[in-house]
């Protein structure tokens, strides 16, 4: 069975450690949490959401502006 999970942000995807929270994979990768929205399955997740082995999570680059 897969152990990791894989992320993916404006179409690079990244393979995570499973059984990690979001945010701890968030961290590693350098990708701040407060610039993307996180969807899996079609729900948005938080980042102390736990990633499970095989899933596939996106990441939506988040923009604003004024």
């Amino acid at each position: 069975m897969k152990s990791t999970a894989t992320l993916i942000l404006r179409g690079k995807k990244y393979d995570v450690k499973a059984g990690s929270t979001l945010l701890s994979a968030l961290n590693k990768l350098e990708i701040l949490p407060e610039s993307v929205i996180c969807v899996r399955n079609g729900d948005l997740i938080t980042e102390d959401t736990l990633i499970e082995a095989g899933e596939t999570i996106k990441l939506v680059s988040v923009i604003s502006g004024g």
